[in-house]
């Protein structure tokens, strides 16, 4: 008995001696995680100083104390499935690092670093220990803003909703206005309804606020699914309510009411006011499933609160699905450290500024860009004037904007989200394939018919990357990352052409317009747009 005693405590002991191993090598391999998704988490840290963004310091420290709580709460099975899934997920989330970096696309680093996570929560909990921390690591998305074109894309729409809704509300109270675009018309003043009222501020803190009531929150799944969604309609109905308050408050007190203090103390006052309706929506979710408790009753406070406990042993089959992790994160950071932030070889090109405002009867008058949109743009380089043909009684407007590498600090923007906050509508937007007056080679581009009131316009744009022509967004980001391992480059351009369809012009004639204008100046871009 004597020795049989003995024998079990050196087999517990070693199994303690294994864990501990085992729980210092998944420490070295966040460590490495760290290393390797430096990039994308610097991204997510310089996002908070935007104000839609300024509750991301909080979310990691949440997400740890989360963390903490769904690992004393697990008591996972000696043995589990899911290792060799999680060592693959890390695997690919090391090489979507490697990428992320080449192709200057630090928001997939990010990305890679919750997959990663997510990787070794399998590998040594399994799918057991997947459940219990799968809700707490999927806090940290909330870190992060959506990726610049699905943003630009929210952006755009919110903004646009709660325009129209705001002038409505001023128009049930008896105020006469005139929505143009984003513009709010009171006649007296103008009301801009700019980029930073578009919502946001106000939705992704609720929705960051609502997923962690979810968490605490000791009720049905749907319940919890209910109150996540409902911060979309919350989040309209409160920022529409704002842009009218503040129409009223401009109406009587000029300009001044929509900026400074007062206008920054109107805003935190909403978002009081959006979460009270969130938890009066939890309430009456309550009330539905026939609990006439208050809400506090079901939110289990315990766990936002620190409490010492240890972390449950990896199973007992996680060392060679460890071992592969290891192995592939270090590689990573081999490989990460070794390669250049993006793509920085440029070729020699012209600058946009000499490109010629007289071309084969055609004559240009350049435009400039504002400093504010310029900041939002990051362009390296651009040109922006309308040409006139005496022989054409309807000008064209010519747009380059021109990137030396698309990275972190600047990527391409696409009209199809830019041009709306103009107060332009898209009525039609397609690719088209056609061939410019006097070339033989075809050029596919996105055409579009914009319409703001009874103005028309027809709209060409492109994306040149290098030595292709494309009309996607998502081959863009494809393309950079391919360029940059085989070519060392990531430089593009947009190309933009917008001329009016008159009242009673068909719109074939704009197009006809547009394509002798391409055939005489797409020939003179290559020497400014190399490829």
């Amino acid at each position: 008995m004597v020795g049989q005693d003995v024998n079990s405590r050196s087999d517990a002991d070693g199994r303690g001696a294994g864990a501990f191993v085992k729980l210092g090598a998944a420490a070295l391999c966040i460590v490495c995680f760290g290393v390797l998704f430096w990039d994308g988490l610097i991204y997510a840290a310089s996002a908070w100083e935007r104000d839609e963004f300024s509750y991301g310091y909080i979310v990691p420290p949440l997400a740890l104390l989360m963390i903490w709580h769904a690992l004393r709460g697990m008591t996972p099975p000696a043995v589990s499935r899911g290792g060799g899934i999680g060592a693959a997920i890390v695997v690919f989330a090391a090489v979507l690092a490697v990428l992320a970096k080449v192709g200057g696309m630090p928001t997939f680093g990010y990305y890679g670093f919750i997959l990663s996570l997510l990787g070794l929560v399998l590998i040594l909990y399994g799918a057991y220990g997947l459940r219990w921390l799968l809700f707490p690591i999927a806090y940290l998305f909330f870190a992060l803003p959506l990726p610049n074109t699905l943003y630009i894309q929210v952006s755009t729409t919110m903004q646009h909703i709660s325009s129209v809704l705001g002038t409505d509300i001023l128009r049930a109270m008896g105020y006469s206005v005139f929505l143009n675009g984003n513009i709010i018309d009171l006649g007296l003043y103008q009301l801009q309804v700019a980029e930073a009222c578009n919502g946001l501020r106000y939705l992704f803190p609720l929705a960051s606020f609502a997923y962690l009531v979810g968490y605490i929150y000791a009720g049905p799944i749907w319940h919890r699914v209910v109150l996540f969604l409902f911060t979309v309609p919350i989040t309209i109905a409160i920022n529409s309510a704002r842009i009218a308050l503040t129409g009223i408050l401009v109406n009587y007190q000029g300009v001044e009411a929509a900026e400074g203090f007062m206008h920054a103390f109107e805003g935190w006052v909403i978002f009081v006011f959006g979460l009270v309706l969130l938890f009066v929506v939890l309430q009456i979710l309550m009330l539905i499933s026939g609990d006439r408790r208050l809400f506090v009753a079901r939110l289990n406070l315990d766990i936002i609160i620190p409490a010492p406990g240890r972390v449950p042993a990896p199973m007992a089959r996680a060392t060679p699905a460890l071992i592969v992790a290891l192995v592939a994160v270090v590689a990573g950071v081999v490989a990460f450290s070794a390669l250049p932030e993006g793509a920085r070889t440029v070729p020699p090109r012209k600058p946009l500024a000499t490109f010629p405002l007289s071309i084969d009867g055609w004559s240009g008058t350049e435009r400039a860009i504002l400093p504010t949109q310029l900041e939002t743009l990051q362009v390296d380089d651009y040109i922006v004037a309308d040409y006139e043909n005496p022989q054409v009684d309807t000008p064209v407007n010519l747009y380059v904007a021109w990137y030396d590498a698309q990275d972190r600090r600047a990527t391409i923007h696409s009209p199809a989200v830019c041009i709306p906050a103009g107060g332009w509508e898209i009525t039609d937007l397609s690719d088209t394939t056609l061939t410019p007056d006097g070339m033989d080679t075809p050029l596919t581009v996105n055409r579009s018919v914009i319409v703001n009131g009874t103005q028309r316009q027809l709209v060409y744009f492109w994306f040149e990357l290098r030595h292709r022509r494309l009309t996607d967004e998502l081959r863009i980001k494809l393309a950079n990352v391919w360029d940059a391992l085989t070519l060392g480059r990531t430089d593009g351009a947009l190309v933009r052409v917008i001329t009016p369809i008159r009242q009673s012009e068909d719109p074939e004639d704009a197009d006809a317009r547009l394509r002798a204008f391409l055939g005489d100046a797409l020939p003179l871009l290559d020497a400014y747009v190399p490829n």
